[in-house]
């Protein structure tokens, strides 16, 4: 169940990945749409607007031309029907522009040209001619609406910094921010992912280089750096030790005492041996001491400083378990730093130190001028 949780959990975060790919793709589209239709929105609403004041303008003229006697109520009657067609085309791009709310008094603006306009539609349509007094005031009142109205072209609309301006760059933003917020989960989704494959790498190269049980270093692990030093021709010594009579409390007391007292005497290790070398764990009660150097006197030290630890016994319940050691060392240089040979002297060494129960360190050399029986006939 918790190996099914923990795959889910991976492919729960692959998923993300893409989906956080997908939505920065959607923003960034959306910024890109967004800018283009704020573009099209503001050229369209100044494109009728200016279209909107040239009529008016148009208008005004024409009306002062009537006034003068210099046109005739016809083409003043044109004129004033191109005005009149012009507004509802101009109410229908404004009502298209979002940006326009942020603009108070140009709506209202709009309406009162539209409401100017429709007043004369009576005076217009009428086969008589035209009141001077009412076309005047009517031609002052235009007069003014293009006055405000060029206000609001130049300085909101199409200026730079004006209130339009401002509130479309607002609009983009809102999808910037999306953009970033999207990009930002992206890199923490990322990160995490990072995140958890580093430590799921360490946990595996925890588990290759360190024993489950002891925490000691792995077998591989010590295996790798004797062959390392051994291909560097770094002179250095190992020490094979063995739990005396660990069978015995095994079948006595059970496996679970065995690795009570296998855990109790690596944390005896790692007080000690540890301080000079690395000590690992090569199979069931049987460890490896390696000392990057050769200093026998030092080696001897701290192995006497271990003997001297594990003359406590180990408590298991209401039992006590003895923790005894059999040690073979080897120097490296002897056995020609071949890394086979140099682990057949070691063990060789560690199995005479156990034929003869030697307290302290038997090591390679001194089996080889010894008369008594070889280790290996044991």
């Amino acid at each position: 169940m918790l190996k099914l949780a923990y795959h889910l959990r991976y492919i729960y975060q692959w998923f993300l990945v893409p989906l956080m790919l997908v939505l920065i793709y959607t923003s960034a589209m959306n910024l890109v749409s967004t800018f283009f239709l704020l573009e099209k929105y503001r050229h369209e609403t100044i494109w009728s607007l200016e279209h909107l004041n040239r009529e008016i303008e148009s208008t005004i003229h024409e009306s002062q031309l009537y006034l003068v006697k210099a046109s005739t109520l016809n083409q003043l009657r044109f004129q004033y029907e191109l005005l009149w067609s012009r507004l509802p085309v101009v109410q229908s791009s404004l009502d298209q522009d979002p940006n326009l709310q942020h603009i108070p008094g140009l709506a209202k603006m709009v309406d009162d040209i539209f409401t100017r306009v429709k007043s004369m539609d009576p005076d217009f349509s009428s086969e008589q001619a035209l009141n001077h007094t009412r076309l005047t005031r009517w031609i002052s009142a235009l007069k003014h609406d293009r006055e405000n109205l060029t206000n609001f072209l130049v300085n909101d609309i199409s200026a730079g910094n004006g209130r339009y301006s401002r509130a479309a760059w607002q609009d983009l933003l809102k999808s910037m921010i999306a953009v970033g917020l999207a990009s930002l989960i992206l890199f923490l989704v990322v990160g995490h992912l990072i995140y958890l494959l580093v430590r799921e790498q360490k946990r595996q190269r925890i588990q290759i280089e360190q024993d489950s049980l002891t925490g000691l270093a792995s077998r591989d692990f010590v295996i790798s750096r004797l062959e390392a030093l051994c291909k560097k021709r770094l002179d250095f010594c190992i020490v094979f030790l063995d739990l005396n009579k660990f069978k015995l409390i095994n079948d006595t007391y059970g496996h679970q005492a065995g690795d009570q007292l296998l855990i109790y005497v690596a944390r005896n290790f790692q007080a000690t041996l540890t301080k000079i070398g690395t000590v690992g764990r090569i199979g069931g009660d049987e460890f490896i001491w390696l000392i990057p150097h050769t200093d026998q006197r030092e080696i001897a030290y701290y192995y006497n400083q271990l003997t001297q630890n594990l003359q406590l016994p180990l408590q298991f319940g209401d039992k006590h378990l003895p923790a005894s050691l059999s040690a073979g060392a080897v120097q490296a240089s002897l056995c020609g730093y071949n890394p086979s040979k140099v682990l057949e002297a070691g063990d060789s060494a560690m199995y005479w130190a156990k034929s003869v129960h030697s307290p302290s360190i038997v090591w390679h050399g001194e089996i080889q001028s010894s008369n008594a029986i070889p280790a290996t006939m044991i």
